[in-house]
């Protein structure tokens, strides 16, 4: 039934029925909060199997790119057929990617999600910049993608075959291919230090581009580490701690370069990094609860940090500018928009009953049992996370706003109703839908 739903949402998108696309996403919602399904490993084919992980990511998949098309009305009145054309594809190499079961595979439909990330920056970005932006982020990936394609053709010489989901009987002892083996993915998480392609992509890609990168794409990189992990779980020890103190300390430098931010996008796009800091750190330890942390912040990340940035894309479609000096008192100008920035920043910053919430409870619990010094560190960390959300708010919505009032409206109902969809999921998956998010070992 699940498929049936998602085929007829494709063909209300070629066809530009965004009324049928809304009701299928509602109708959607509501089987997954009613559902009892369990995909703890369940094969479709003899290269694609599934489990909860996959599943909830291709969730994910759906729902954002969905909601990128449907949010994006100034591109579709200018002609947007090929620009759905584009996303849909997109959509397939995304989906293509967590249900594959073979590396090589993988790492196709891996690589080519970022080739159709790059030609819509390319193709409808804001600013001449952004050929500039689209080179840097195709030369960030590239370096630390070819390493990662050497790893998995010496997999397949090797006697385990490259099938993630049966059991390895090698593990990759060569320190330089450990480190090629995760340098892909963690260049696409981002980690700090390796981040910097990330802000320079968010600013110049259009609001679509900008929710799904956040949104999915960066997802690509913990998930390509929860499949590797296998590989490299005896000798990576050596470079845990490394990468651990990197990620965390990096979360912490990150958070309070936010802070000094007044370009919103940026700001949003830097916060990004933050939370996927600390999934790495999940990450690298392997835990149970540590794995299953990371899956509900994936999640949970995704689903806020697209609304964030269609948030931003309304008001820069009508002051034209992102920055937080000329953007003051949307208050006054957008009061029913405000309560859905207060709403979104407010699952920002992990408030009850928030996916966010539980996933940063259960990444602090295990960073902390890993090493008790790290609480002192997550502490400040969690206390700049909430600063910069505040700020982002605060700036954003009180004082005076710079460039007068002059045909500007409140908000069209295609707008509310995409962040309604975004927040919605947020609040209600903690309740109704912890066995799809969460899964069981």
């Amino acid at each position: 039934m699940l498929m049936v739903m998602m085929s007829l949402l494709g063909v209300c998108l070629m066809v530009g029925c965004w009324g049928e696309v809304v009701i299928s996403l509602g109708i959607i919602m509501v089987m997954l909060m009613c559902s009892g399904w369990d995909f703890s490993d369940y094969k479709v084919s003899y290269m694609m199997s599934v489990d909860n992980v996959s599943v909830s990511l291709v969730l994910l998949s759906f729902w954002v790119v969905i909601l990128s098309i449907v949010g994006s009305g100034s591109i579709k009145k200018k002609g947007g057929s090929m620009f759905v054309i584009v996303m849909g594809v997109m959509l397939v190499f995304l989906v293509g990617s967590f249900i594959v079961s073979n590396y090589l595979f993988f790492y196709i439909m891996f690589e080519s999600s970022l080739v159709m990330i790059l030609v819509v920056i390319l193709g409808w970005g804001y600013q001449p910049e952004r050929i500039r932006a689209g080179i840097y982020m195709l030369f960030y990936t590239l370096f630390a993608s070819l390493p990662l394609l050497f790893c998995i053709l010496y997999i397949m010489n090797s006697s385990c075959g490259v099938s993630m989901f049966s059991y390895m009987n090698m593990e990759i002892n060569n320190g330089v291919l450990l480190i090629f083996l995760m340098l892909a993915f963690l260049v696409k998480f981002p980690m700090y230090l390796v981040h910097l392609w990330l802000p320079k992509a968010h600013v110049e890609a259009p609001a679509a581009g900008s929710m799904v990168l956040a949104g999915v794409l960066l997802k690509l990189g913990g998930y390509g580490m929860i499949r590797v992990y296998p590989l490299v779980l005896g000798d990576f020890l050596m470079f845990k701690c490394m990468f651990m103190s990197i990620s965390v300390w990096g979360a912490l430098m990150i958070s309070v370069i936010c802070l000094r931010q007044m370009d919103m996008k940026m700001l949003v796009a830097y916060s990004s990094v933050v939370h996927m800091g600390l999934c790495i750190g999940g990450l690298l330890l392997m835990s149970e609860w540590g794995v299953k942390s990371v899956v509900i912040m994936m999640v949970a990340h995704g689903l806020c940090s697209s609304g964030l940035f269609y948030l931003v894309s309304i008001v820069y479609e009508r002051t034209m500018s992102r920055s937080m000096f000329v953007n003051k008192g949307l208050l006054n100008l957008m009061p029913s928009m405000s309560l859905w920035w207060f709403l979104m920043i407010s699952v920002n910053m992990s408030v009850p009953p928030s996916l966010n919430l539980l996933s940063e409870i259960g990444l602090i619990s295990v960073i902390v049992s890993w090493d008790i010094m790290s609480l002192m560190i997550l502490i400040i960390l969690s206390f700049f996370s909430a600063s910069y959300s505040l700020y982002l708010f605060s700036i954003s919505q009180h004082g005076v706003f710079l460039l007068g009032n002059g045909g500007f409206h409140s908000g069209e109902v295609v707008e509310y109703l995409v962040v309604f969809l975004h927040w919605v999921p947020l609040n209600l998956l903690i309740f109704g839908v912890m066995n799809v998010v969460c899964f069981d070992s």
